[in-house]
C-alpha cells in the first residue's frame, strides 16, 4: 500500500508565534503537534516533553523558542522509511509536505505499523521486545525515579513489588500528573525548580492498569492491545514473570529492518542545546557503531542496535556530560549498556567498550 493512503489530511497545526499556554491543551488531541508559519509553512514539530519545561514561563515563552526540526514526507517514501524517521526523530507523527512548503498532512505511527502487519506474521513478543527494562521498587520516591530515567536515558520504568509488576511510569504520566498541573497553577509566573516534588510517593502517579502479554505471543498482538488501550507499551511475561518490555518504537524498529542485510542501526539524539555543543556529528557516530558491527557481524546478524545519545547541563572543561546507551536486539544478543562521559567521544568510547565486553562473552 501506498504511504498517500495513510496520510491523514486533518492534523493539528499551530503557528511558531504562539505560546506554549496557548497550545498545551492541543496535547490531548494529539501528541505531536506540527509547527507552521503564516498559518502553511511546515517548520518543525513540539511534543509534551518538549513544551513542558520546568525553567521556562509557558505564557511568553514561543512555540518556535522548544521546537524542534523533524524529518518531512514528500509521499513517495515506503513504509520501512517512515519507520526509520520515526524511531530515529523520536516522533510518532511526521509531516507531509508538499514543493510549496505547505503543510498537507501528516503519517501517525499506528497507520504505519497497522498497514505493516504483514512482517508480524512469525514474529513474537520475544524476538522484538526490549529485554531487561528499567526497574524500581514501588516504595520508591519520584526523585529517585527521575535520577533513574535520566540515569539510564529511558522515558519509562517498571514499577515492582515483591518481584511483581504492580505498574509503570512514563514520561507522559510525569507530564501529566506532576508538570503540568504546575504549569496551571502559575500560568502568570515563571516556573521554577519543583524540589517538593521529589519527595512524593512514585505510587501517587505510576499507572497500576498495565497490559501484559505472553512472550510467545505474535508481536501484533501487543499492538493491537496498545491500540485498544491508548498506551505506548505493554510489558512481556515468561511464566507470568516481567522478561522484557515492548514500545511502538520496537514495532518500528522492526518494520525499518525488514529489508536490512547488515544489523540495522538506530541513532537518537535528545536534548538539543547539549547536542549542538557535541563535537561529533550523528554521521561520525553512526561510522563508529557500524565498524563495531562489521567486527562481530555474526552475533549482530539479523539486530537491531540504537544508540541513544543524552546530555545534561553539567560541563567539565568545557564540555557537557553525555550518557549513551546502546541498545542490543537480535536472534543471538539482547542487551542494554550504558556509557557516560564529558563530550561525547569519552562516553561512546566507554559505551563500545562496555558493549564489547558482553559481545565477547556470547561469542
Amino acid at each position: 500500500m501506498s504511504l498517500e493512503s495513510i496520510i491523514k489530511k486533518d492534523i493539528i497545526t499551530v503557528d511558531k508565534s504562539k505560546t506554549i499556554s496557548e497550545i498545551q491543551d492541543l496535547f490531548e488531541k494529539q501528541r505531536d503537534l506540527i509547527v507552521v508559519s503564516n498559518g502553511f509553512f511546515y517548520e518543525g514539530i513540539i511534543n509534551e516533553s518538549l513544551a513542558y519545561k520546568l525553567n521556562y514561563d509557558p505564557t511568553t515563552t514561543k512555540v518556535k523558542t522548544l521546537m524542534k526540526v523533524a524529518p518531512k514526507l514528500s509521499g513517495n517514501e515506503n513504509l520501512d522509511d517512515v519507520s526509520r524517521l520515526m524511531v530515529e526523530s523520536g516522533f510518532k507523527t511526521l509531516p507531509y509536505v508538499l514543493q510549496d512548503g505547505s503543510v498537507g498532512g501528516g503519517v501517525f505511527a499506528d497507520d504505519v505499523i497497522s498497514q505493516s502487519r504483514s512482517v508480524f506474521r512469525n514474529v513474537t513478543a520475544k524476538d522484538i521486545m526490549t529485554p531487561d527494562p528499567v526497574t524500581l521498587d514501588v516504595d520508591s520516591t519520584i526523585g529517585q525515579l527521575l535520577s533513574t530515567m535520566r540515569n539510564s536515558g529511558v522515558s519509562r520504568v517498571i514499577i515492582m513489588k515483591d518481584e511483581q509488576v504492580v505498574g509503570i511510569v512514563t514520561l507522559h504520566d510525569i507530564i501529566q500528573k506532576v508538570i503540568k498541573p504546575k504549569f496551571r497553577q502559575k500560568r502568570d509566573s515563571p516556573i521554577g525548580e519543583m524540589k517538593d516534588i521529589a519527595e512524593g510517593s512514585v505510587k501517587s502517579i505510576m499507572t497500576e492498569d498495565v497490559k501484559s502479554i505472553d512472550e510467545n505471543a505474535n508481536a501484533f498482538e501487543a499492538f493491537e492491545l496498545m491500540k485498544k488501550f491508548r498506551f505506548s507499551s505493554v510489558v512481556v511475561t515468561r511464566n507470568r514473570h516481567l522478561s522484557g518490555i515492548l514500545t511502538k518504537e520496537d514495532l518500528l524498529k522492526h518494520i525499518a529492518s525488514i529489508k536490512v542485510t547488515e544489523p540495522a542501526i538506530f541513532l537518537q539524539l535528545s536534548k538539543k542545546g547539549v547536542i549542538e555543543e557535541l563535537e561529533y556529528d550523528p554521521e561520525t557516530i553512526r561510522r563508529r557503531i557500524t565498524s563495531l558491527t562489521r567486527k562481530y557481524s555474526k552475533i549482530l546478524q539479523n539486530s537491531t542496535l540504537t544508540v541513544y545519545v543524552n546530555g545534561d547541563q553539567r560541563q567539565r572543561k568545557g564540555k557537557p556530560h553525555v550518557i549513551i546507551r546502546i541498545q542490543v536486539n537480535g536472534p543471538y544478543v539482547k542487551t542494554s549498556v550504558t556509557g557516560d562521559g564529558w563530550g561525547i567521544k569519552n562516553s561512546l568510547v566507554d559505551a563500545i567498550h562496555k558493549l564489547e565486553k558482553v559481545l565477547e562473552k556470547d561469542r
